[in-house]
Formats: structure tokens, sequence, C-alpha cells
């Protein structure tokens, strides 16, 4: 099944360079560029999240009932749409409703790769952590080799900025029409041992029957609650982070060497905490809980900072933090989940985290215009480390 996870590697890598290509500039364009408000500025990428996390709720269904191909094509299309008008007008308020289509369309599109990684996790023998390492570590490339290429082409070219990413759905596009067979295929073998993975879900033994239905859904809240707070925090580097940066006198070439810096250290970070982590806990739960507290305390360097290695710095501690956390938890939401629902339950990975960035950019800087940007980040540290302890009373079958 090597091919099989060869192609969707390549779909998560795309479709990250397209998150990488929008995310950044957004704030920027509306602020500096089309003259809108921070707060202004926030809302549109509220509704943008929102309309995300429509997208990833109606994915997961689709997935699941509908199309697995199907929901990656209309994905797809809708995006495409989106970034073609927002090249050759790219206007307000036309570029705010563009934008939140774009957000529809990439949701369905995120919910289906991440529930294709689950079916892929689903057939594999030994340690599942292993794909979901892969794909985030694949997608933290895509990210950074997007935003180091949106910090050159943006100042050349706003036209260029939304219609690449045209281009780069196209590719996925295509991919789907001549090896979209090789995503849907299945290992009888591996299959049939199934029941020796060590983090894999079954149908056979149902995890919200071993648990019990009251605490697996007190387990779930728990899970969508800090996948909601982390992804909060952490929106603040894709947006009002890139507003403190400018005001410091920091351009935004800088401000996207920060994610290439994030990214190029994430290559030889994760593979080092991946086998940290395998080897130190034994419960998802934990790797998370550490995970959250670092990712906490890397906000904690930014009040003050002058210096761009103050940023580099947190940035480091932030990329240890979530190489520990973010492929963990879809990896816990799989070991809870039964092949029944699988995209339903990698959704909600998507949903919280869709309603984490969209509120992030808003309830963000309207912590700043009333208080400050210390202020933002403080609250941010401390909302980790209340989810992180939340965290701990998580029950987790062995």
């Amino acid at each position: 099944m090597r091919a099989q996870r060869i192609w969707l590697l390549i779909l998560n890598i795309t479709f990250n360079m397209v998150m990488g290509f929008i995310l950044p500039v957004n704030t920027i364009f509306i602020h500096k560029n089309l003259h809108e408000s921070l707060t202004t500025a926030g809302l549109a990428l509220m509704a943008y999240s929102v309309l995300m996390m429509v997208g990833n709720a109606i994915g997961g269904v689709m997935f699941d009932r509908f199309s697995r191909r199907g929901t990656l094509y209309i994905g797809y299309a809708i995006a495409i749409a989106s970034l073609v008008i927002m090249s050759f007008h790219h206007v307000w308020p036309t570029y705010a409703f563009m934008l939140v289509v774009l957000g529809f369309g990439m949701g369905l599109s995120y919910t289906a790769i991440n529930a294709y990684t689950a079916f892929v996790a689903e057939q594999m023998v030994g340690d599942s952590r292993t794909i979901f390492n892969i794909m985030y570590l694949a997608a933290n490339v895509g990210i950074a080799i997007g935003s180091t290429a949106v910090g050159f082409i943006f100042k050349l070219s706003i036209f260029f900025t939304f219609f690449i990413p045209v281009l780069l759905f196209l590719l996925c596009i295509i991919i789907l029409l001549f090896r979209g067979n090789v995503l849907d295929q299945t290992n009888e073998e591996e299959l049939e041992r199934e029941s020796h993975h060590k983090y894999v879900s079954s149908d056979v033994e149902d995890p919200k029957i071993k648990i019990g239905a009251s605490r697996f859904k007190f387990n779930l809240v728990i899970i969508c609650l800090s996948i909601f707070v982390v992804w909060l925090g952490y929106s603040q580097w894709d947006s009002n982070i890139s507003i403190y940066m400018i005001d410091n006198g920091f351009s935004t070439r800088q401000f996207g060497l920060v994610f290439t810096f994030n990214a190029v250290s994430l290559l030889i970070i994760q593979p080092i905490m991946n086998r940290v982590a395998s080897r130190v806990f034994k419960l998802l739960k934990n790797q998370i809980f550490v995970g959250t507290i670092i990712m906490g305390l890397s906000f904690t360097l930014l009040p003050g900072a002058k210096t761009y290695g103050m940023y580099i710095l947190s940035m480091l501690v932030l990329t240890i933090g979530e190489s520990i956390v973010f492929p963990t938890i879809p990896a816990l939401l799989s070991k809870m989940s039964t092949n029944k629902n699988r995209g339903t339950f990698q959704s909600f990975y998507s949903i919280f985290g869709s309603l984490g960035r969209a509120l992030g950019p808003y309830v963000g800087s309207l912590v700043i215009t009333m208080m400050s940007f210390a202020h933002l980040f403080f609250a941010i540290t401390i909302m980790m480390i209340i989810v992180a302890f939340a965290m701990e009373s998580v029950k987790e079958l062995d």
C-alpha cells in the first residue's frame, strides 16, 4: 500500500501549500491593501473559518455515507471557483465573500484528507501513529513552502498570490482522476491482522461500549475543547502576530520566514519527538498534556519581543509542542472510532480546529484593542495550561 500513502502524502502537501499561500497574507491584505480595520479583518477570517467548520462537518458525513473521492472533488471545485474570482476581482467586499466560499470548499477537502489518513491507518500493522506523524510533517512542509513563496509573490503580484493555489488544486484533481482508485484500495492481509494494531479502531470492539456511553461523551467534550483552545492560540501566528511583527519593524518576508523556520525545524524535531514520545508515553493523552503545556509556554516569550531571534525562539518552542500535540489528537480520535464513523470522528478535529481558527483572529483583535498584545499572549498560555490538565481526565483504553 506504499503507492496509496505516497499519493495521499502528495495531496496533503499540495493542500497545505495552498493554506500556506492564503493564511499568512489575509490579515495583511485586508488591513494594509484594502484599508479595512484589524477588527474587520478578524471578522472576515472568522467567517472564513466558520464556513470551513461547516465544510468539515458536512465533509465527514459525505465521506462516510456518500463518496470519499466525491467529497474531495466537490471541495476542490468550490475552492477553485472562489480563488479564480479572488485572482481577478480582489476588492472589498467581493474578496470577503469569496474568502468565505473558499473556506467551505477547503473544509470539505481537509476533512476528506484527514479521513483518508485514518482509512490508511486502519490497515497498518503496528503503531498507526506513524502515518499521522508523517502526514502532519508533510502538512507543515507544504505550509512552509507556501508561506515562504507567498512572502515573495505577494509583493510582486496579487493576481498570482491567488491564482497559483488554483493551479495547485487543479493538480490535485488530476491526481484524483488518474490515481484516485489507489486511495480506495484495501490491503486484505493487513486487515486480517487488524486486531493486533495498537492504536487502530475496530468494529469488533467499540470503544464507546468499553469506556461507557457517558464517559465516552465526556472524553469527546474534553478532546474537542482542547482542539479548540490549542488552535485558537495557534491561529494568532496566522493573523494578529503578523501585525505585531510589522508594527515592531519587521517585514512581510521576515514574517513568512518564521514559518519556513517552523517547517525546517519540524523536519528535525518531529522524528526525534516521535521516537521519544512512543517510548515515554504509553497513553496518548499524556503526550497531548505535555505538548500543550509546551505550546502555551511559547507565548510567554512574545510580550516585549524586540529582536527577530525572540520570535524564532518562540516559534521553536511552539514547534516542539505542536510536534507532540497535533499528530496525536487525530490518532486518539482514530483510536476511539470504528469503521462506520471514521470520517465523522476525524471531522471533530477539523471542526473544532476551524472553530478555534475562526474565533482566534477576531477574539485576539478584540483583546488587543481593549487591552494589549501582552494580555492576549498571557491569556493563551493560561487557557492552554487549563485544557492540558483537563486532558488528563480523559479515559483512554490501553
